[in-house]
């Protein structure tokens, strides 16, 4: 095993998806460790967005090995404030170049790494400074294979050395205008313009700024607008936001719009020829049909969405729901939808939808009222490619949900291979054991169960569980 040869231990430990067992392989031999440590911290890069979910003895280690990379004669800058790292040496040079295994970065994790090596000693916010400006440095003239970066800061990076070779080559941008300024944004504009994934959170000004570096992105395919829920000064629609992004739709392949969709005219999405993922968010929007929804649904009904393969919507109108899957071309592999706002009629209507519209679904996760359980056998008859389900309900489904169980025992697609609820529906033992009978008896392959523990409501008990764990393992 351990003389593998490397393009197979590549594709091995490509699959491989804890740190854990990356860190084992990578301590199997010197072959073993050549292929695992690359990937090992390019694991690192991309999980330490938050860097605070993690224990601060580990932060340490991993920031450790990258002091050693920070300039460290007599004469550069680090020394000559008493700054001395790293604070463990490595006994020889590292083996790796371990900074162009970093594919992407974040702010908060320089700025986590600059508090926890200083280490609170005197003067220690100058020292964080000045450490914070040396890490930037070393990423900006080191880190030659990075893709991500995550800006949350208010220091204006563009102005640092070898900034404008270090952000032409990014393909992925997460801000927030909350910590950018307009002028930071319009100046960013003239050295990054290449990105194919944005991504805004917190927006809550409407910046001359923002527009622009929108509007200067040649390649721009991805794009998450997150406005900022905290702010109930805005009431108006952010024109700007608006205008550029009904200008840069023909190109978006990616569209994620939250927490409130009226804030933007929905005229933009006229232009989503090309659009393959949509996720429209109305969360902490107005919870009924106003103004601003009905222009959303008269846009949508001019719209077409050929090429749209997921869809996600939560707390919008079920006929809003609807028609997106009407005008698509009936390419859609996933459906999520969430706390939808909708009557029996509504709910009837939208299972007939997903049943007309949607014959390649894989994925669905949608409300069912317990009343319309009979349109759940369209979807089962005309999604014959459908693998995972997840249910949920408004109601409490009483005295048992045992009809949804026959229902999907005699009618469901034999691919189906897992099935997701949520508290509201109750099933009894004996539904339960019928359930897996029939399965069984049609020498159908195994379905997973996983219980959803999403109100309070305890009608999954111990018994269950144990009713699916027999069967399981049958």
């Amino acid at each position: 095993m351990a003389s593998l040869v490397r393009d197979v231990l590549l594709l091995i430990f490509t699959e491989l998806n804890d740190l854990d067992s990356l860190h084992s392989c990578s301590l199997v031999n010197k072959n073993w460790c050549q292929v695992a440590v690359p990937l090992l911290w390019k694991s690192f890069s991309d999980t330490y967005e938050n860097p605070y979910n993690y224990k601060r003895e580990s932060r340490k280690k991993f920031y450790n090995v990258i002091a050693h990379f920070l300039p460290n004669n007599p004469k550069d800058l680090l020394p000559q404030n008493n700054i001395l790292l790293p604070l463990n040496k490595f006994p020889k040079e590292p083996m790796f170049k371990y900074m162009d295994f970093l594919t992407s970065l974040s702010t908060v994790w320089i700025e986590d790494m600059a508090k926890l090596l200083i280490n609170d000693e005197v003067g220690s916010k100058y020292k964080e400074r000045i450490l914070e400006f040396e890490i930037y440095k070393l990423i900006f003239n080191r880190c030659n294979n990075a893709k991500n970066f995550h800006w949350y800061t208010k220091k204006r990076l563009y102005r640092y050395p070898n900034a404008k070779i270090f952000f032409s080559k990014l393909r992925s941008l997460e801000i927030s205008p909350r910590g950018i300024t307009s002028k930071t944004l319009i100046k960013l504009g003239k050295i990054c313009q290449n990105l194919t994934n944005l991504e805004i959170h917190m927006c809550d000004e409407d910046t001359p700024g923002l527009a622009s570096f929108i509007k200067i992105q040649k390649k721009l395919q991805s794009l998450c607008l997150e406005f900022d829920e905290e702010n109930d000064e805005v009431e108006e629609q952010y024109i700007l936001l608006g205008n550029i992004i009904e200008k840069k739709a023909a190109t978006l392949k990616k569209v994620i719009i939250q927490p409130i969709i009226t804030l933007i005219s929905p005229i933009f999405v006229l232009s989503l020829k090309n659009i393959q993922y949509l996720a429209l968010s109305n969360e902490y929007g107005e919870l009924y049909e106003n103004v601003e929804l009905c222009e959303w649904k008269r846009y949508l009904n001019m719209a077409s969405f050929p090429d749209l393969q997921y869809l996600e919507t939560t707390c919008l109108p079920s006929s809003i729901t609807c028609l997106i899957i009407e005008k698509s071309g009936r390419n859609i592999l996933e459906i999520n939808i969430h706390s939808p706002l909708e009557s029996e009629s509504d709910n009837r209507k939208l299972i007939e939808v997903i049943s007309i519209y949607c014959p390649k679904l894989i994925k669905l996760t949608v409300n069912v009222d317990y009343k319309n359980l009979g349109e759940m056998s369209k979807i089962f008859s005309s999604c014959k490619q459908l693998e995972k389900l997840f249910l949920t309900t408004n109601v409490n489904i009483l005295p048992n949900g045992d009809e949804l169980l026959r229902v999907m025992s005699e009618a469901s697609p034999m691919v189906l291979q897992e099935f997701k609820f949520g508290d509201k529906w109750n099933f009894s033992l004996k539904g339960l054991e019928s359930f897996f009978e029939t399965w069984k008896s049609k020498n159908r392959p195994p379905i997973k169960f996983n219980h959803n523990w999403d109100e309070l409501v305890y009608s999954w008990t111990d018994d269950h569980d144990k009713m699916v764990e027999k069967y399981m393992k049958v």
